[in-house]
Parts: structure tokens; C-alpha cells; sequence
């Protein structure tokens, strides 16, 4: 869809911005490449009944060429298959277009109840802030750290150094959007999945879908 059409509608529509709708003729075409790879067998047969663990399994034991994913699992990969896996963003409509992405970062709240909300805060402030924590998020998780923009501990050639080149290009490139599945609390388990899964098995075309998704998102935002 950030092919196609614009990150920033996509984002009007996440945001629940007025008037926003996910059913243009950019996300119709989209939801379109989207059904031709489905009926060209780039997925597995079976991807309706494969979670998420049985497609991380499948990758790293060598049965799969390629796995849509997040940089969430760069570092696992790094340790996992080192020098045996590389990152790439979705490619462009066409060579050279920019590349888009969904970037979302993680969020972090303070209840206003909580009991030791200033301990909660030092937390997050130290996770930030400190190298060491610092360090932790690179090495552990695979993620570019939140807090100053510093040079951070990245082997090259590894996966997490290509999903930081790549987060680099979408940030250059001003293509960031959010996550679509946070745009209503239920809009991707009650919506995407079922609908997708539908487009999966032949039983919702690309255009029903998207007109699906749109009124599930006027139901539960309100209109």
C-alpha cells in the first residue's frame, strides 16, 4: 500500500484522521499484487493454518526462501544463521521509487495509578539513556535504540546492521507509517486477519476486502 499510494494516507487513516478511508484506487491495486502472488504460489499452501512460530521455523531450518517480518528479529536471526540471512524493504513500484515501510515504535505508559510511577520512569529514562541498556537493545533485540542518536555496536554484514540501513533510507526518504493495525483496538484480529484469511482461500476478493476493512473501521470508530 506505501507503493502504490502514499504512506501519509495511510497514516490519515490509522490516526483516525476525518475522512480517511483505506479503500482508494492505491490500496484497491495493492490488495490486487497482493491476490496475484497468493494465485502465483509465492505462499505456502497451507499459510491459513501456519502461525507465527511454525513460519519462523520453516525459515531458519532452510524450508522457506524468503519470510515477511520485522526487524523485531534481527538479532535472533544474527545468532541463529550468521551470514546466512539478509534484510531488504519491500521493493519499489518501480526501480529507483522510494521505498516504503511500516515503522512503528514501540510505546511506552506510566499508569497514573501506579504505585511507584517515579521507578517506572527511571527505568525507561536508564533504557534510553544508558550504553549498557543501550547496547542490551542492539544485542538482544535487534532494534535501533530509542534516546540520543549515537553510533551503536553493529556488526557489519549482519541482519541488524541491513534493517538499520534500511530504517536510515525509509527516514531519509520521509516513507514511515504506522501500523495499520493500530488504528481501532479490534481492526486487525476482528478485520485484517479474517478478511486477508478470506482472500487467502479465494473467498473475498481484493475490492470486498478493502470495502470490509473500511466499514469495520467506521463501526468501531464511531463513523
Amino acid at each position: 500500500m506505501g507503493v502504490y499510494g502514499s504512506p501519509g494516507a495511510i497514516d490519515d487513516w490509522t490516526f483516525q484522521r476525518p475522512g480517511a478511508t483505506i479503500d482508494t484506487p492505491a490500496t484497491a491495486e495493492a490488495a490486487r499484487h497482493l491476490a496475484r502472488w497468493l494465485a502465483a504460489g509465492y505462499f505456502d499452501p497451507d499459510l491459513n493454518a501456519t502461525d507465527y512460530a511454525r513460519m519462523l521455523d520453516r525459515f531458519t531450518s532452510g524450508r522457506a526462501l524468503f519470510m515477511v517480518n520485522g526487524d523485531w528479529e534481527s538479532a535472533a536471526l544474527d545468532r541463529r544463521m550468521p551470514g546466512r540471512v539478509g534484510f531488504f524493504l519491500m521493493p519499489p513500484l518501480r526501480a529507483g521509487g522510494p521505498r516504503a515501510a511500516m515503522a512503528g515504535p514501540p510505546t511506552f505508559a506510566i499508569p497514573a495509578r501506579a504505585a511507584h510511577p517515579d521507578c517506572a520512569a527511571a527505568f525507561l529514562d536508564w533504557a534510553a539513556t544508558d550504553p549498557a541498556a543501550r547496547d542490551l537493545v542492539v544485542r538482544v533485540g535487534g532494534a535501533r535504540p530509542l534516546g540520543p542518536a549515537t553510533a551503536w555496536p553493529v556488526d557489519p554484514g549482519s541482519v541488524t546492521a541491513a534493517t538499520f540501513a534500511a530504517t536510515d533510507e525509509v527516514l531519509a526518504g520521509d516513507t514511515a507509517m504506522d501500523f495499520i493495525a493500530n488504528a481501532t483496538g479490534s481492526i486487525y484480529a476482528k478485520s485484517w486477519t479474517p478478511q486477508l484469511q478470506r482472500l487467502v482461500e479465494g473467498d473475498q476478493t481484493p475490492e470486498g476486502l478493502l470495502r470490509r476493512v473500511q466499514a469495520d473501521y467506521l463501526a468501531q470508530t464511531g463513523g
